[in-house]
């Protein structure tokens, strides 16, 4: 729960709030009235008790005013981040979500450098940037070779996390310091009363924000790139509002808006200065601080997707006929190492895989994953008929091809697996609206983009009877609707009815329940097996089939794939050869098959 959350929960619980924190107050119409925020007597100090304006509060005498979390900064005189815990406690709110382990990052030593020479100097003075400016940030020169860099400090908390290194000479001559944790610039400058705060693309542009006097800061990497998320997340949280200065372009605005779905469409707005490329362009124009504000005042919000021209969309368009050479594309499906192009698992799409019990539908989904893995997106898993060991057994065979891999073998997959791959880890059934507040979070905090429920009768979603099908039209509606709100795919496993001939590949009208269900569906995927008793390598025949039912936004409608079974590692090929493929490589001289 972030800040301007919890400011409206807690202005949901006013008079609670406010007898909590000014118990000599008295309420007044409307209104609790208090002498000051120390509680002394008389009535200066106004809280609003109802209305559109309920937990607004304003101390006329010293002319501070907000709502509720600001009211319990000043009663208790701590920072934004301490009152947020103190007032979620007095509320009882609990933070759900575990913490999970961060990754081992470098902290690096202070970088060999002095104070900006002339070199240095100038190059800053050029973009408008003043002494104190320069020296807020702590910016430094340093000399290599015939080149001359401005050293930007990354800080936070008192630590250095951080440097990013800029040939004044030469843009494209830019590094960061090995191994360091991505994070924002310019932590060491923003008060912890702070609860507005604006966030720019790059150092210079975070800087000329601050010296018109707006608290700011910067990512590390570009619009591109959000790292930084997943090491901010919790000193974010204390914001209510958040300004994204992003670079007035087609990189810049895409990335502003895939922050913002991260970080809450509600508390963040998109900034543009005039015609400017970015704040710092901006400064360099003569613009002065009032022009500023007005640019965050005329700040837009994140318009409803549903009414917008299809000009808009026209950049999509064309990419779909003449996409660009270094266009990231989406993952396609894969069997050890072999895409397959007819298929490729879009954003915003809700796949169903059926198939009969025992015929590998969950073994095959989850080797599917580990091509998704591999193409670099993040999966989250609810299986609530296995254990997240057996499935970690079954995972670990894939990966490596083999029966038994080693000890030191399964840390390795573990290490690659960590960033990866994330488990809802609860065996038996779920609720559908539990599994996805699970999952909006994973896809806010982790960016995972790729939900797997296996399977719908391990769900509270009704199967047969008076109501089933509401029940299932209803389940199938949040799917879509989570899906195509955050551009996340959705992997839903359904069982066919026991009464279809198992001798043959189930259709779409074999899944258990509705036709709700397939007909919602974007895609939906048949998994059947020949169930042999043995695998003999020399054998031709497939042994297993995958079959594409439904393609809503595809060219190929209809595809039947035949795949041959490794039943030591549990993979499945389209090559008759069943040779095990090696999804993550280790060192060979320490890996070894047990037999």
């Amino acid at each position: 729960m972030n800040a301007k959350e919890l400011a409206a929960y807690m202005a949901e619980n006013v008079t609670t709030i406010v007898e909590h924190l000014l118990p000599q107050g008295k309420k007044s119409g409307k209104e609790w009235k208090v002498g000051g925020v120390g509680g002394e007597a008389g009535g200066s100090l106004s809280v609003c008790l109802s209305g559109a304006k309920r937990g607004v509060w304003k101390d006329f005498n010293a002319g501070d005013a907000g709502d509720l979390l600001d009211l319990w900064c000043q009663c208790r005189m701590v920072s934004v981040a301490d009152a947020m815990r103190d007032a979620k406690a007095f509320l009882g709110v609990r933070d759900e979500m575990p913490v999970r382990q961060a990754p081992t990052y470098k902290r690096p030593k202070k970088p060999e450098c002095h104070r900006p020479t002339n070199i240095v100097g100038d190059w800053l003075s050029d973009r408008g940037l003043t002494e104190k400016t320069v020296a807020d940030f702590q910016v430094a020169e340093q000399t290599r070779g015939a080149a001359t860099y401005a050293v930007f400090p990354y800080k936070r908390d008192g630590e250095f996390i951080n440097a990013k290194y800029r040939n004044v000479a030469d843009k494209k001559d830019m590094r960061q310091e090995g191994g360091a944790e991505p994070c924002l610039f310019g932590w060491h400058l923003i008060d912890p009363s702070q609860r507005v705060i604006a966030i720019a693309e790059g150092e210079i542009d975070t800087m000329s924000l601050h010296q018109v006097g707006i608290p700011a800061l910067s990512v590390n990497a570009g619009a591109g790139n959000h790292q930084w998320i997943d090491n901010d997340w919790s000193k974010l949280e204390r914001f209510s509002e958040i300004y994204l200065c992003y670079d007035n372009d087609e990189a810049g605005q895409k990335g502003a808006k895939e922050v913002a779905n991260r970080l809450g469409l509600d508390r963040c707005k998109v900034v543009v200065f005039g015609t400017s490329k970015d704040a710092n362009d901006y400064l360099r124009t003569g613009a002065a601080a009032e022009d500023f504000l007005r640019c965050l005042a005329e700040a837009r919000t994140f318009d409803p997707e549903e009414l917008r021209s299809i000009s808009d969309f026209w950049s999509g368009v064309k990419a779909l006929f003449y996409p660009a050479d270094d266009q990231i594309g989406n993952p396609f499906l894969t069997f050890c190492g072999t895409k397959q192009f007819w298929f490729e698992f879009r954003p915003g799409e809700v796949t169903v895989w059926t198939g009969y019990n025992g015929h590998g539908k969950s073994l095959l989904l989850n080797q599917v994953l580990i091509g998704v893995m591999e193409q670099g997106e993040r999966v989250c898993v609810f299986s609530g008929e296995m254990t997240p060991e057996r499935q970690g057994k079954r995972m670990a065979k894939q990966l490596g091809g083999l029966d038994r891999p080693a000890p030191a073998y399964l840390d390795h997959m573990a290490e690659w697996l960590r960033d990866r791959m994330w488990l809802f880890a609860l065996v038996g059934s779920a609720s559908i609206d539990r599994l996805l507040t699970v999952f909006n979070y994973g896809y806010k905090r982790y960016g995972i983009r790729h939900v797997v429920i296996d399977s719908l009768m391990m769900t509270d979603v009704q199967a047969d009877g008076p109501g089933s099908m509401t029940s299932q039209k209803d389940v199938m509606r949040k799917l879509a609707g989570f899906a195509r709100q955050n551009g996340v795919h959705v992997h839903l496993v359904a069982h066919p009815r026991k009464s279809v001939d198992e001798r043959r590949t189930p259709g779409k009208q074999d899944v258990s329940g509705s036709g709700i269900i397939t007909d919602a569906a974007d895609n939906v995927f048949a998994v059947w097996s020949a169930q042999k008793q043995d695998l003999d390598p020399a054998d031709d025949e497939p042994d297993a089939f995958l079959e594409l039912h439904k393609n809503r936004n595809g060219e190929t409608q209809h595809r039947k794939l035949a795949l041959f079974f490794n039943r030591a590692c549990m993979q499945f090929s389209t090559s008759s050869q069943r040779r095990p493929y090696v999804h993550v490589p280790f060192n060979q001289s320490t890996q070894q098959e047990f037999a």
